[in-house]
């Protein structure tokens, strides 16, 4: 007998590669592994590289994406919110303001004109200074606004951050032509935020610098471009009566186009409503 120690021995390198051929497999079928050579390693390197790319480039757009968003919102909190509150303190001081220019008793010719010394062309207002107090009556509830909205003169962007403006060249509220005013739609206050919602029966209420309530009938509303400047000309309705217009942005949040809102004038002014609103304006004042 040969003794173990004699016995021949497969070569180290044959067993190696009977024993990677009998359990080198991956999936346990005896398949032998592989090894991929140093240019297929490199390869998947490179892979790598670009899927990391693509990974960088869309989490860098999402953070993007995510920091655009925040700054809209803090936008439309800051048109919708912010320029709420800078209207609100403007309106109060337009209301002390208001206060102080309109005479205890209101003055009346009795025939439902101003007197040429009152009230007229003649009589300057700065722009920007109280013009007069607006607001919307349905079967004697407050519509559109649940506020007296003051009223300035001047229509500008800087203006109407105060409150519903006068356009300067249109008639006074009470007078024979069209007494136009403009105000926005959704941010500093929104004041004409719901002037959409009008309806027949419903009345537009004004009260003058000289105390004086002018009551208008709502007629009708349309929807403008920004150009067609004839919805505030002498007559737009040309029906020679008294007029009342309201202009805003339409739609909600977009200046594309203006909405229009017409009233036509009621009889002479009263006096019924304009005692307990100067009441509403002390207590705007003192709060």
């Amino acid at each position: 007998m040969v003794p173990s120690c004699l016995r021949a021995r497969p070569a180290v390198g044959v067993a190696s590669t009977r024993h990677l051929e009998a359990c080198g497999s991956l999936d346990g079928a005896g398949a032998s592994r592989r090894y991929p050579p140093p240019s297929h390693r490199r390869a998947g390197r490179c892979e790598l590289d670009r899927e990391s790319a693509v990974t960088r480039v869309v989490r860098g757009l999402g953070w993007t994406l995510i920091v655009a968003g925040a700054v809209v919102l803090l936008y439309v909190v800051y048109l919708l919110w912010f320029t709420g509150l800078t209207t609100d303190r403007e309106q109060r001081d337009l209301a002390e303001e208001f206060t102080l220019n309109v005479p205890a008793e209101p003055s009346d010719t009795g025939d439902g004109t101003a007197p040429d010394d009152e009230v007229g062309e003649d009589e300057p207002i700065e722009l920007g200074d109280s013009y007069a107090a607006l607001w919307f009556e349905r079967d004697g509830e407050r519509i559109v606004n649940d506020d007296v909205l003051y009223m300035v003169e001047g229509v500008s962007l800087d203006v109407l951050r105060r409150g519903p403006g006068h356009y300067p060249e249109s008639d006074r509220p009470g007078g024979e032509g069209n007494s136009a005013f403009a105000g926005h739609r959704t941010t500093y206050g929104s004041p004409f935020w719901a002037l959409d919602e009008l309806e027949q029966g419903d009345t537009i209420h004004v009260v003058d610098r000289q105390g004086r309530e002018w009551v208008y009938a709502y007629v009708e509303q349309r929807v403008v471009q920004p150009t067609e400047l004839w919805v505030i000309g002498d007559d737009p309705l040309e029906t020679g009566a008294p007029t009342i217009t309201l202009t805003t942005c339409h739609p909600r949040f977009s200046a594309a186009q203006r909405l229009i809102a017409w009233g036509e004038l009621i009889g002479d002014p009263i006096e019924s409503t304009a005692d307990g609103d100067a009441e509403e304006r002390d207590e705007i004042v003192d709060s």
